[in-house]
């Protein structure tokens, strides 16, 4: 189920997860929201890190 609904991301997570479960598409779109707000503060912080290390590196 988990690498079907990465196919189409979080468009798709929700319709995948109720596809088998009606009870489970609720849980898609948390993950799927979930997913994208770790993601997106992730990379910003990957980000400062490298930026960091290549100007201490310097």
């Amino acid at each position: 189920m988990g690498s079907q609904a990465n196919i189409g991301g979080a468009a798709s997570a929700p319709v995948v997860a109720g596809f088998f479960n009606k009870f489970l598409a609720p849980v898609g779109v948390l993950l799927a929201v979930l997913g994208y707000a770790v993601g997106t503060y992730g990379a910003y912080i990957s980000g400062l890190l490298m930026q960091a290390v290549f100007h201490f590196l310097r």
